[in-house]
């Protein structure tokens, strides 16, 4: 008989004994897939042991078979089943589930209303090989007798969520001001990272700030390769806005730029999410995989194509930027994730103000939309993840939902999925039973026809090289440059000689 023919309460009916559908079980597998599974808000647990009470809590074991562990013997009991996700693999260029754990960026290209636009993004388009990779997922698993249930990516009723997020890069508080006016529609889905080199002395544009979400885009508009740089950058930036009254958890990295040291100095701030599409963009927040570990740094991604980058490429026009962004919205929305877009007030959004009224109107069309702060969205999904339940058979087409840690401080919505189809249910208490039959299925809809990057290679350069090396810029004061290391001091000593060769000039 095939799938098709094959209902959701059959599929329960001979289910209803063994152990639950649901959460699945993980032995031995890939990070990328407890990532993926993580976004996706269907229930796992990881298998260290395989103690029998374990075992015995998930009727589907997954595991790969080019593990070392697997290859010694999966642990099955009675009446469970057994999924290679090595099958996943086939069809791929790639291994798909390292790409998901890559953290490299590199310079890509898009051509849109006719221009070619560049950025340092991620070079994996992990959105895209998340969604293939849980399709044949769901596909292995409901064709086993399984069920395909998941937490919404939003809180009940919501069916989508929009935020723009500004970058306060540069102190021209008359452009801040002129942009703020025009931004007022938008409040309350807006969050802005402050740089308190550019903004942390100016009273004004602070307690304007004040009643929107305010986060750190550090102090000097710069990421170091250097972990003591960063965090005494990230440092000083916190205690500039702890002072004047703000108590930041967010930060988003300048030109979207993460490394690792990076990290390690957003966790030691005890900060809770950070916003950098040089490792993810387009997508659902992720924590990212530190090599033997996930960060404690949830990973917000936004659109990378601001309108810096029409500028800069001599689209110097409103309406050709705002709609791009309309597009993205509308698009991210239609999908089924979040429509997290970005800009910056100083020389641009400042002479823009169409760009903001387009977003307007463009978010008002929705009646489930969720306006949100990244800080709230932030909040939520850690609450999201850290939900616990199961999916147990009762027969007669009958499943038990239930949460081991029942929590009431976001609504949930439920979804069921068969095929390109979705059931969406609110639930309301800790412990349910659905009865599968008669479930109002709606086709999800996950069409998007953005325009899609190309890596961009570059000839060797020596000079680029040897600038990479020193790790080279010009956005802190010399003296403030630590010279702690060769290569540090040498960046110091040619800075020093370059601004007296151009005082001398």
């Amino acid at each position: 008989m095939s799938l098709a023919s094959v209902s959701l309460s059959e599929m329960a009916t001979a289910a209803a004994t063994g152990p639950p559908l649901l959460p699945l079980l993980l032995w031995k597998t890939p990070p990328g897939l407890e990532l993926i599974l993580r976004q996706e808000g269907i229930p796992f647990e990881t298998i260290s042991e395989p103690h029998p009470i374990i075992l015995h809590r998930g009727r589907f074991v997954l595991f790969d078979s080019q593990s070392e562990e697997s290859s010694l013997g999966v642990p099955v009991g009675v009446g469970q089943v057994a999924i290679d996700i090595h099958g996943l693999r086939d069809g791929w260029a790639f291994d798909p589930f390292a790409a998901l754990i890559d953290t490299q960026a590199g310079l890509c290209s898009w051509t849109i209303a006719g221009v070619s636009l560049t950025e340092r993004v991620a070079v994996v388009d992990k959105g895209s090989i998340r969604r293939a990779l849980l399709a044949r997922l769901r596909e292995d698993v409901t064709r086993l007798g399984g069920l395909w249930i998941r937490l919404a990516c939003f809180p009940y009723p919501y069916r989508g969520a929009f935020n723009l997020r500004l970058d306060l890069d540069e102190p021209i508080p008359t452009d801040y001001h002129r942009f703020a006016e025009a931004r007022r529609p938008l409040d309350d889905c807006t969050t802005h990272f402050v740089s308190t080199a550019a903004y942390g002395l100016d009273e004004a544009v602070l307690t304007d700030l004040k009643h929107v979400d305010t986060q750190s885009h550090g102090h000097f508009h710069v990421v170091y390769r250097d972990p003591a740089s960063n965090r005494r950058n990230l440092e000083r930036a916190h205690d500039c806005l702890i002072a004047a009254g703000f108590d930041p958890v967010g930060f988003a990295a300048p030109e979207g730029r993460w490394n690792p040291g990076l990290d390690d100095a957003i966790e030691r701030l005890g900060y809770r999410y950070s916003s950098d599409f040089s490792i993810g963009y387009d997508d659902l927040p992720f924590f990212p995989w530190r090599g033997d570990r996930f960060s404690n740094i949830l990973q917000v991604p936004i659109h990378p194509i601001c309108e810096g980058l029409f500028v800069d490429a001599g689209r110097d026009d409103g309406a050709s930027i705002a709609a791009h962004l309309v597009e993205v919205v509308r698009a991210r929305i239609d999908q089924g994730e979040p429509a997290f877009v970005y800009g910056h007030p100083e020389r641009r959004l400042a002479r823009f103000p169409e760009v903001l009224a387009a977003l307007a109107r463009e978010i008002e069309r929705y009646d489930l939309l969720w306006r949100t702060t990244l800080t709230e969205f932030s909040h939520w999904w850690a609450w999201r993840g850290r939900r616990r339940w199961s999916v147990t058979a009762r027969g007669a087409g009958r499943v038990e939902v239930a949460f081991e840690d029942w929590s009431d401080s976001y609504p949930l919505t439920l979804e069921i999925v068969r095929g390109a189809h979705v059931a969406s249910l609110p639930m309301v208490r800790p412990r349910g039973t659905l009865q599968l039959d008669g479930l109002s299925f709606e086709r999800s809809t996950s069409r998007v026809d953005l325009s899609t990057p190309s890596l961009v290679r570059r000839p060797f350069s020596l000079k680029a090289a040897v600038r990479s090396a020193i790790d080279w810029e010009t956005v802190t004061p010399v003296d403030e440059l630590d010279d702690s290391s060769p290569s540090l001091l040498l960046k110091k000593t040619l800075r020093r000689v370059r601004d007296r060769w151009q005082s001398t000039g």
